[in-house]
């Protein structure tokens, strides 16, 4: 993903924003985000990841995104980018924090104490998980930062023959509320085999909030690279 692609998705959003990347599993949100991460940390921005995904497997798929190999180069090639990875990863100024128990109290201390530009949130919400949609935005507010908050969609469509996602199908609807941005994640080819080969290995950005048109992106399901 390139910064003009980006500018296109998010309309340049300012610092203080919630941002929600919301979808139905299988759809691309940890990707996407690790794709954003991958142009904020080359810009020299200050990027924070906190998930309850285990470190090494978040780590690895941001090596493949920025490795990016194609199966057709030789083993060789395909090394040495993964080594430039590794060694442009280091450079990068980025936290990882994975922990299964996350309050708004850990994000708080972690903000304060990093002080990153972006923080990204990829948490299971659940009883011991409960992050106030309100509160996400006080953080945002307070410590002039932008916040990507990874949201699930119901799991099935109200109508099962149009999987396209609708900003009501989120399940926290606070997270909505409280949201400056709202963008929603659609792969046709996931659910519909049946389709021209142009429109296969595409991604659908839908900027729900504010309602925008949509963008598509190339999606490259062996190393979740997206954009050209």
């Amino acid at each position: 993903m390139n910064k003009e692609e980006l500018s296109e998705i998010l309309q340049c959003p300012v610092k203080n924003s919630l941002i929600t990347i919301g979808s139905r599993p299988a759809m691309g949100k940890r990707t996407f985000a690790l794709n954003l991460i991958e142009l904020f940390c080359k810009e020299g921005h200050k990027c924070l990841y906190v998930t309850d995904y285990n470190k090494q497997i978040i780590t690895e798929m941001l090596l493949r995104i920025v490795a990016n190999p194609n199966r057709q180069e030789n083993l060789e090639i395909q090394t040495k980018k993964f080594t430039q990875a590794v060694k442009e990863l280091s450079s990068w100024n980025l936290l990882i924090k994975s922990t299964e128990f996350c309050r708004i109290k850990n994000i708080k201390q972690i903000t304060q104490k990093y002080k990153p530009d972006y923080l990204f949130i990829n948490m299971h919400i659940n009883s011991r998980n409960r992050l106030s949609s309100e509160k996400l935005r006080e953080i945002s507010e307070q410590n002039n930062l932008i916040i990507f908050k990874l949201a699930n969609t119901c799991r099935e469509p109200r109508n099962t023959t149009n999987y396209y996602p609708k900003i009501i199908d989120l399940r926290d609807k606070n997270l909505v509320k409280y949201s400056d941005v709202v963008l929603l994640l659609y792969r046709e080819d996931y659910y519909n085999c049946d389709i021209s080969d142009d429109r296969r290995n595409i991604i659908e950005i839908i900027p729900a909030k504010p309602n925008n048109n949509s963008i598509k992106l190339k999606f490259n399901r062996k190393t979740g690279k997206i954009g050209t």
